[in-house]
């Protein structure tokens, strides 16, 4: 047999458009979406099989613990959290932020981070949404604890997501900071090498903590204290963030909102503390 010509095959592979109706387009699409749907299916069963198998290979009682350094992780996590919120309470303008939050709509990114840091304090919800807003009017420290809130839950991604915007204020805040005085001096980055290291979480978490303990940079002794992580509110102070009125949102959950009453015991807590 003589082999047929490329113009030949060509020719005879032409596409009959006149054949084909927009029924015949829309059955075909939904063809090929139950077909990826289920090639989707197929492998979720599949991976869902396997980690049954090696399920059944781990001793009973160990998957429902983490390993000692993934554990430890989350510990400091959660302790750099709690003492990064009470320096953060016991700013000397913490009660006058809480009542301008009280007073106003317009909401300031420090007054949302004190906020948010008391409801931490206090085990009430809605610090999250409340570290999120001043995070996204410019605070780096909201940032922060957000990045120590997500690894203290273990959500590693989100944790470097908030890493990498706490990272990205903080450079906006050394690009307006200025002057010779401590807490300038402890924003700016190194004019050569070691710059690198100035942007890693845990760079971050320090120098943060030191402008926060009146930019006292070596007295490390005060900041790596543990009572710090583990001293509690003063029941005053707990008392009126739990009274707090709160309004239900479907995409944030329950957020408290601040009140006059708080802002007096922040204040009274502020004199009492050394």
């Amino acid at each position: 047999m003589t082999p047929r010509s490329l113009d030949k095959l060509l020719a005879e592979a032409e596409i009959l458009q006149d054949e084909y109706s927009d029924d015949d387009t829309a059955a075909s699409r939904q063809r090929i979406a139950r077909e990826v749907a289920n090639t989707w299916w197929a492998s979720a069963l599949l991976l869902e099989s396997s980690a049954q198998q090696v399920k059944s290979w781990i001793p009973e009682g160990a998957s429902r613990h983490r390993s000692p350094l993934c554990a430890a992780q989350h510990e400091k996590a959660a302790r750099q959290l709690r003492k990064l919120s009470t320096l953060v309470i016991r700013d000397s303008r913490a009660a006058h932020h809480i009542a301008l939050l009280a007073r106003s709509c317009r909401v300031e990114p420090a007054s949302a981070l004190i906020f948010a840091c008391l409801l931490h304090l206090a085990d009430r919800e809605g610090a999250q949404f409340w570290w999120q807003f001043s995070a996204g009017a410019g605070s780096a420290t909201a940032a922060l604890c957000l990045y120590l809130m997500h690894m203290k839950r273990g959500e590693v991604r989100d944790a470097e997501h908030w890493a990498q915007e706490a990272a990205h204020l903080q450079r906006l805040e050394n690009q307006t900071s200025a002057g010779d005085d401590i807490i300038s001096l402890l924003r700016r980055p190194p004019s050569q090498g070691h710059s690198d290291n100035w942007y890693t979480p845990q760079s971050m978490i320090a120098r943060t903590m030191a402008i926060l303990h009146s930019g006292v940079a070596d007295d490390t002794r005060v900041i790596d204290t543990p009572t710090l992580a583990t001293q509690p509110l003063c029941h005053s102070l707990t008392v009126a963030v739990q009274r707090l009125e709160a309004e239900s949102d479907d995409d944030y959950g329950t957020i408290p909102t601040a009140s006059f009453e708080l802002a007096a015991r922040l204040e009274d807590y502020a004199a009492s503390c050394p």
